[in-house]
């Protein structure tokens, strides 16, 4: 078991140097030779289907000729592709953003291809035809290109500068990749004035982390008046450079229960904190959500159409809300009413693109819009109510300790009601009052309010899925047994159940949850009830016969609500647990032993407890001449592990699917 820890950098350097340093800086363009071909595979992971030898950036700093700074950012980079399965990785993409002043460029690009043929070393050249854009918005488009001549065992060979003029804007370095990486290293010399927030992640060990300052000249073009020449002037300024690198990182991969990869994935990222001009007040870049909230209050493409009259809103709202209603019933019906008449079609924006009148016209909009929409319209009605922003899980895992609206995509509402808060999304069709999807659970959330821009909890360990179930079976007429059984679900297993049964018919429901009883039954008096009623469980009820022949009955008492296999497959764990949510599953049988029939074995009682107070598994049967009673009991009293504890966890659920499996057997008396 590998015991991880996750490592969050702010700016702090170690100083060590070692001789794998060196020996990447030597490394030139073009010098590959025949013993680079001969692994077959790579110790680092003998089942990769290609290995990044090396991947080398550098940021620098460098006066331009628009009056400020450029970032000059050099990537060289080689890779071998050991199958055709990882052919993918020779087309190449480079994201260059354009503004209405300025735009990223990419300059001095080599891209070769070298091939085993007859012994040598022979090379294949990108033909610079082969480089086209593709545009993805109106701010970004993909540089792009394909490694020619691909061969399985080849070597990809790229090198290229880039260009960008967003001097506040230094690009993220991902050390980690989809293949495993024997060496990636970056560099960065940024000029003192410009005060970064260096933030890593990830679990791997730096084998370099160095830093020093040296005064350094830079050459800046003074920008004239119309009337007035532009002036070449060199400064002096500390230059803080930094050296990144690690060693044989293994590649990025899905593992079960983790909100998403991007929270683990190794690399570094850049945040512009100030800037300090010699002579002049230090200008804070980073803000504070309380001046983000007053501006994105301002915003006409998120707040201010919160604050107007909106007196289109009245007709509808006296509509949807009869008099006398009370501030309860009131928000439940505006909520209501943007739920079932609005279609959502992003779940992925936190700003307007239509104003609110349109949205409200159109029936439709992006999560923002209708959550704003549905905020203004609690707004007018009276109630008071705030915008929430806040990152979903397959989005990964905003900075709580840094306002960084980039990292948010999605806007929920908050409306307070005789000192109540109810968290609402009315932007899915099946989602109850005061009840979230669950990949809004991610951590936290934060209040866009300048007065109480306050954190919400949103983490999983905040929530917990209960469920309970029951089954009754007693004797029947001629050998039968008759039984009844009810579920009641938790929350998002009841959302989940009514977004299936848009797919499916309750009668293909019905024969599945048949398909799951070892021996064969007949269901009847079926019934789901609350698939309306959004703010309520659903629950799943049925009667049921079945027929007692057989000499010997072998039966499991959990019947189809056991745990048939264990969730936790994987040998080895990299990264933490996370389960969607705390669990609370009880299960209750009450049976009767079959006329002319007795107890042959019955399972035996167990209790486990996983890491003290952590979870519980109980596992309680009672048995007389007459009756057999079990209660079965699966609890998890938080949902987030670190990866140490997933061998734990692994026994854990593999002791319940053992235990779960055992089945209660009855044999025929002989008369």
């Amino acid at each position: 078991m590998r015991h991880l820890q996750k490592i969050i950098l702010l700016c702090c350097c170690f100083y060590f140097v070692v001789s794998s340093f060196a020996q990447y800086e030597k490394v030139k363009f073009g010098d590959i030779k025949t013993n680079d071909f001969a692994p077959k595979v790579y110790s680092i992971d003998s089942n990769a289907n290609a290995v990044v030898l090396f991947d080398i950036g550098s940021a620098v700093y460098e006066g331009d000729s628009y009056g400020g700074f450029s970032i000059l950012t050099n990537r060289h980079m080689r890779i071998r592709i050991l199958n055709r399965n990882a052919f993918d990785f020779a087309t190449v993409s480079i994201p260059l953003y354009i503004s209405s002043d300025y735009e990223e460029k990419v300059e001095n690009l080599e891209a070769v291809t070298y091939n085993m043929e007859n012994g040598k070393v022979v090379s294949y050249k990108l033909d610079k035809s082969s480089i086209f854009k593709e545009k993805v918005s109106k701010s970004f488009t993909l540089e792009k290109f394909t490694m020619p001549n691909l061969k399985e065992g080849c070597i990809l060979e790229i090198k290229y500068r880039l260009v960008s003029p967003y001097e506040r804007e230094m690009k993220t370095w991902y050390f980690q990749k989809k293949y495993p990486v024997l060496w990636s290293q970056f560099s960065a010399s940024i000029p003192s004035i410009y005060d970064f927030v260096i933030l890593r992640q990830g679990f791997q060990a730096l084998k370099i982390n160095k830093s020093d300052v040296t005064p350094t000249s830079y050459n800046l073009v003074q920008r004239g008046s119309a009337a007035e020449r532009s002036q070449y002037i060199t400064v002096t300024l500390d230059r803080k450079d930094y050296v990144w690198a690690i060693e044989n990182i293994p590649a990025l991969k899905h593992e079960d229960y983790i909100t998403t990869t991007d929270n683990y994935i190794a690399k570094l990222d850049f945040v512009l904190s100030k800037i300090l001009f010699p002579d002049s007040p230090v200008r804070d870049v980073m803000s504070n959500w309380y001046k983000i909230s007053e501006s994105l209050m301002k915003n006409e493409n998120f707040g201010e159409s919160l604050t107007k009259n909106n007196g289109w809103m009245d007709d509808e709202i006296g509509k949807i809300v009869p008099s006398k209603s009370t501030k309860l019933e009131a928000a439940q019906k505006i909520y209501a009413y943007v739920r079932d008449h609005f279609t959502c079609t992003n779940h992925n924006r936190t700003f307007l693109s239509d104003p609110l009148k349109k949205v409200f016209e159109t029936k439709q909009g992006n999560v923002a819009e209708v959550n704003l929409l549905l905020i203004a319209m609690l707004a007018k009605y009276g109630l008071e109510t705030n915008p929430v922003m806040l990152s979903t899980r397959d989005n990964g895992k905003a900075w709580e300790e840094y306002p960084m609206l980039d990292k948010m995509n999605y806007v929920i509402a908050q409306v307070m009601i005789d000192d109540k808060d109810y968290l609402l999304d009315a932007s899915h069709s099946k989602m109850g009052f005061g009840h979230l999807p669950i990949d809004c659970y991610n951590g936290f959330a934060r209040i866009i309010n300048k007065d109480k821009p306050l954190l919400i909890d949103l983490s999983s360990d905040s929530i917990r899925e209960s469920k309970i179930t029951t089954m009754f079976i007693s004797n029947g007429e001629k050998g039968s047994m008759t039984g009844s059984y009810t579920s009641y679900m938790g929350e998002f297993e009841s959302q989940d159940l009514r977004d299936k049964l848009v797919k499916t018919s309750k009668e293909d429901f019905f024969k599945d949850i048949k398909k799951g009883f070892s021996i064969d039954v007949n269901l009847s008096n079926t019934s789901i009830d609350s698939l309306k009623n959004f703010e309520q469980p659903v629950a799943v009820k049925y009667d049921f016969t079945m027929e007692m022949n057989d000499d010997m009955l072998y039966i499991n008492p959990i019947f189809g609500e056991a745990y048939k296999e264990n969730i936790f497959k994987a040998e080895e764990r990299y990264y933490p647990v996370e389960m969607p949510y705390a669990i609370n599953e009880n299960f209750i049988l009450r049976m009767e032993i079959p006329v002319g029939y007795a107890i042959e074995e019955v399972p035996k009682s167990a209790r486990v407890n996983f890491n003290e107070n952590e979870g519980l598994f109980e596992y309680m049967v009672a048995k007389d001449e007459a009756v057999i009673q079990l209660r079965s009991t699966v609890k998890l009293n938080k949902a987030t592990f670190d990866a140490e504890d997933y061998e734990s966890l692994r026994e854990f659920f593999g002791y319940i699917v053992k235990k779960q499996s055992e089945q209660i057997v009855l044999k025929k008396i002989k008369k």
